[in-house]
């Protein structure tokens, strides 16, 4: 894997970590996409549901069961071990 790609799936995690620790009524996908680096957000939410998915305003808006569950996890997951 390449630096550039390893760092993008890392971002790419971390806004999966703040949507789904985020409050619905007070966060906004746009504010936490750009906070991580993401400017073009068309290509951003197609990337993240390809991804992910699901589309980033969905993982914002799950219900708080789901989000505390969430926050046990490794805000790294790729999707494969990495041992």
């Amino acid at each position: 894997m390449s630096p550039h790609k390893y760092l993008w799936l890392r971002r790419m995690n971390l806004v999966r970590r703040a949507l789904t620790l985020g409050d619905p009524s007070g966060a906004s996908v746009t504010v936490i996409a750009t906070d991580h680096g993401f400017w073009e957000l068309g290509q951003f939410a197609v990337a993240y549901r390809r991804l992910f998915g699901e589309s980033p305003s969905v993982t914002l808006r799950q219900p708080a069961e789901f989000r505390a569950a969430a926050h046990g996890r490794s805000p790294f997951n790729l999707g494969f071990p990495l041992w």
